[in-house]
Parts: C-alpha cells; structure tokens; sequence
C-alpha cells in the first residue's frame, strides 16, 4: 500500500451501512467537505441528525447497481458478506473502495489519523492489529498537542513570505530551519519577533 492523501472537497462519496463504523467514518468526511450519500435499511441518531441539517443524502433500503455509479470513493461500512460481495462485483476499475470488515477485498485502506492545523498524521497497521493502530494513535496525540495547530499555520505563513523574499536559496533554507524548534512553537512572543526579523528583508 502507498500512502496518499486525498481532497474530498465536493468529491462523491458513498458509504454503504448506517451504524458505528459508517457513523465514523462520514464524520471525517464531512469535516473534509465530501458530499456523501449513505446507503442503509437503519442509520445511527447520528447520521438521522445530519440528514436533517442537509449535511448528507440518506437512502434507507439496501445497496442497489445504481448508487455505485458515478461515485469517486465508496466505504462500505458493514459486516454483510452478501453486500460486500455485491460492491466488488459491481464497482469500476477506476473507483476508490474501502471495506471496513475485509481490506483486502477493497483497494484502499484508510487509515487511524488525526490533525492539528495543517499537521495531520497517519497511522496503520495494513490490518495486522487495530489495537496497536489506536494505541499508537494515542502516544502520538499526546506528543503532538494543541499547540501545533497554531505553530503549523506559524510554519506556513513564514514559509510564504521567506519564499518571497529576495535572498539566496541557502539564506532561505537557514531562516526555515531556524523556526523548526520548539521555543516558536511554544512562544507567540519569539513568533512575532522572527517574523518582524523577515520584515527587515523587504
């Protein structure tokens, strides 16, 4: 498996089943801006709350050859072998297909992730033990805390401007790397002295 990162935003995605796996996965989703169909006979309070403020479409019956068509990712979210049988059989080449109870029969996995600002973070196991995928999850969520949302969008505005600047590539690379240490991450106050300092550029 090689690891990638997509751009949902606005892109098709439906997700075949309504309970706690489903309920999880349409959650990133929607943070990432997908316009998501769910296919299910029930759906959990949740994904009934999220129909009802226009967040997703809901079709309550089972998977049909029709709502395969057109859709650029497809998360099957259900222990019915029958319905999982029924989706690898009817899918297109070129069509992204997660099945949460088998990985194997899909050909994408997605992964335990969280993010803080623009750092997001990936973890898997390629199936082996989602017990260790989770803990794993949690030692980085403790190392890397709340204070790298800020400091990454700190990182990405220096980024810009240093880029503009007119100096030499190796002056460049000397000023990015100087931020890339914690006494800018944990102060606002060495943020915006190292940022008055790349004003002295221009």
């Amino acid at each position: 498996m090689y690891t990638v990162m997509l751009d949902l935003k606005g892109r098709s995605v439906l997700v075949v089943g309504g309970g706690t796996i489903a309920t999880r996965r349409i959650k990133g989703f929607l943070q990432e801006g997908a316009a998501i169909t769910v296919v299910a006979p029930t759906v959990s309070a949740e994904i009934n709350e999220w129909e009802a403020k226009d967040q997703l479409r809901v079709k309550r019956k089972k998977v049909g050859e029709e709502d395969l068509l057109n859709v650029f990712l497809i998360v099957v979210a259900t222990n019915d072998q029958a319905v999982n049988k029924f989706v690898k059989q009817h899918i297109k080449n070129d069509q992204l297909v997660n099945m949460a109870s088998s990985f194997s029969d899909g050909n994408i996995q997605i992964p335990a992730q969280f993010s803080r600002g623009r750092l997001s973070l990936a973890i898997s196991t390629d199936g082996a033990s989602p017990l260790l995928t989770k803990r794993i999850k949690e030692d980085l969520s403790s190392n890397y805390d709340e204070s790298y949302t800020q400091y990454t969008q700190f990182l990405y505005e220096c980024r810009v401007l240093i880029h503009r600047l007119n100096v030499s590539k190796s002056r460049k690379h000397e000023l990015l790397t100087e931020i890339i240490n914690d006494q800018y991450r944990l102060s606002l106050v060495k943020q915006r002295e190292f940022l008055q300092q790349i004003e002295k550029y221009k």
